[in-house]
């Protein structure tokens, strides 16, 4: 391959006929493992160190795992794991398996793995290294592995690990024997989105020059997540071996806004909508994660095989009225819904349903994350200039641009929200006088060319060019360091989230919450950006509460709080002069989020 040039290898598994065209949608691979008859597949792949005689019909991934899915029964359900980023990013949650010979396993949480346990991601890489490496392409032993910015430390840790352990069954035994493994590397690269800002930024032809500062921000908006990206664009110094520099700044992100969720929580709006009719027919659903309990939902919600499968289903069906299509098939208000009921028979029903209310539902959605980005940047450049030690007078952004990503992004309500709070956004500076921002907003990358990236594909284009020893230097500290607190900890204060703790409190420093004067108290948590305000409602969906015990109960003294990790806290009760000598009126509690 000519120096300077890019390989890029179409994953496409199992393609009936290697001679046809290549599509666009190969090289986005659902992250989907089909399991078959998982125990002959782990027997095999046991065997042998290198290349084990395991069967595709036993273990299926990406394309054809997911076609699998889509035309099975409801008990085979169980058969498809499809959880792949969550499960990770969760890490103690813990999953069932059932395979299509009737065989159970249990999935582990991620970071409770050990060796010998069912790993899935280990699988994964495993068939991704059978791809790559062959004789038509040759092996190769050098890998990059971007993470979403809300993935921990120890988790991108364990992704590094099982990714590895993957590659490494997938290349010969000879290789093994030879020692040749000793040099393979898999490595952590720039975030998700701090990669896909290096294609945008070249995409759209920015090449700064002497002080020109291109400030940016990426709102990707994928299927589960949204994940926000902050940072600095500007070129190298004169005699750096680099041409640019990415400083990244901040990150943030929205947990539950994704494509796959807004069409779960449509399916819910129907569900709710026709309660009465699958009470009578006793057909189950499963509940979003966003989802509030609603008369008779006790009955109707549960996570049965069959409540998951026509989860799916019925978001299927509705898929056309987020991507924007039409909703061929079916009435203007009503359509057929072949389902489950809960006994496992297959049912067909008719459901009403308010289109108009759906697309309400994805608007103010929607709406929710575009808010939450802003907060954070403007969070993240004041803390960006403060850690520079800028004065008030050189914290100036002129023109701050914003680079949509993911599939999600598509979607014309993103564009239309965006530039609506832009205006916003604007009309208040104009109002208080302050200099105004110019916010330009970009369309996911697109290209006719396979080749070059795209809105989807563009992590992988900018993971390439942000390596060691290209052209771009990335500070990033979220690549070496744990991210920050993940939440934001507060109390009910007149039906509102008031927040006594944000996500940039240090870690390890103790901050006084409540009085102790009783002894159960109650804190509330979200991830929303806009929380910081203090004026988001206790009812909305995104604020979750913890219900706690000190055991102590004194006027004189107070809870104290301290964050430990992304997802923990720590309680303890004493007095202020208590505080400082360790004299701790109660034990010190740990709390898991």
């Amino acid at each position: 391959m000519p120096r300077g040039e890019r390989a890029h290898l179409s994953l496409a598994y199992r393609a009936r006929d290697l001679t046809q065209e290549i599509e666009k949608i190969q090289y986005e691979n659902p992250t989907i493992i089909a399991f078959n008859d998982l125990s002959t597949f782990l027997q095999a792949y046991n065997a042998q160190k290198g290349r084990p005689k395991t069967k595709w019909e036993s273990v299926k991934i990406a394309h054809e795992a997911k076609n699998d899915m889509h035309n099975s029964p409801s008990n085979h359900y169980n058969s498809f794991f499809s959880a792949l980023k969550a499960w990770a990013g969760d890490k103690s949650r813990k999953m069932q398996i059932l395979d299509r010979q009737g065989a159970h396993f249990e999935l582990k949480g991620s970071l409770d793995l050990r060796e010998g346990d069912l790993n899935p991601i280990e699988l994964y890489a495993y068939y991704l290294g059978l791809y790559i490496n062959n004789q038509y392409n040759g092996i190769f032993l050098n890998y990059l592995l971007s993470f979403p910015v809300t993935y921990e430390l120890e988790v991108r840790e364990m992704i590094l690990e099982s990714f590895k352990k993957g590659i490494a069954k997938s290349l010969p035994n000879a290789l093994h024997a030879q020692g040749v493994l000793d040099r393979l590397k898999v490595e952590k690269g720039a975030s998700e989105p701090a990669a896909y800002a290096i294609s945008a930024l070249e995409g759209y032809g920015f090449e700064p020059s002497d002080e020109e500062q291109v400030y940016y921000g990426v709102f990707d908006f994928g299927g589960g997540t949204t994940d926000f990206d902050f940072g600095l664009f500007m070129e190298a110094p004169e005699h750096s071996r680099y041409d640019y520099v990415l400083e990244h700044f901040g990150a943030g992100g929205d947990r539950y806004l994704g494509g796959e969720n807004l069409l779960e929580l449509a399916s819910f709006e129907v569900v709710k909508y026709n309660r009465d009719v699958l009470l009578q027919q006793h057909i189950p659903f499963k509940k979003p994660a966003e989802g509030m309990p609603f008369a008779g939902s006790e009955t109707l919600l549960n996570e049965s095989q069959e409540a998951r499968c026509n989860t799916q289903i019925l978001a299927e069906l509705l898929r056309p009225l987020w991507e924007g299509r039409d909703f061929e098939g079916k009435g203007d208000d009503r359509f057929s819904f072949s389902c489950w009921g809960h006994d496992g028979e297959p049912n067909t029903i008719h459901l009403d349903y308010d289109s108009q209310q759906i697309f309400e539902l994805f608007k103010e959605r929607i709406k929710r994350g575009v808010d939450n980005f802003f907060s954070e940047f403007f969070r993240a450049t004041a803390r960006f200039f403060e850690k520079k030690g800028m004065l008030e007078e050189g914290r100036s952004i002129h023109t701050f641009h914003i680079f949509l990503a993911g599939n999600s992004s598509k979607s014309p309500l993103v564009k239309e929200l965006f530039e609506a709070k832009i205006a916003q956004i604007s009309e208040q500076d104009a109002n208080q006088a302050q200099t105004p921002i110019s916010y330009k907003l970009y369309a996911p990358l697109e290209s006719a060319d396979f080749a070059k990236p795209n809105g989807k594909t563009g992590v992988a284009f900018g993971l390439v060019q942000a390596r060691k020893g290209g052209s771009i230097l990335v500070i990033d500290s979220n690549v070496e360091e744990n991210i920050r607190f993940k939440y934001y900890l507060g109390r009910s204060k007149k039906r509102k989230f008031y927040t006594l703790i944000d996500r940039d409190h240090p870690y390890n420093k103790w901050k006084k919450f409540l009085d102790a004067s009783e002894s159960q108290f109650e804190v509330y948590y979200t991830t929303q950006a806009s929380a910081a305000n203090n004026h988001l409602s206790l009812t909305d969906h995104a604020i979750k509460k913890k219900s706690l015990e000190t055991g102590v109960n004194n006027p004189h003294a107070f809870i104290f709080i301290r964050l430990v990790s992304p997802s923990a806290f720590e309680f303890v009760v004493a007095t202020d002069e208590g505080l400082a000598d360790e004299n701790y009126l109660s034990n010190v509690q740990k709390v898991e989020l």
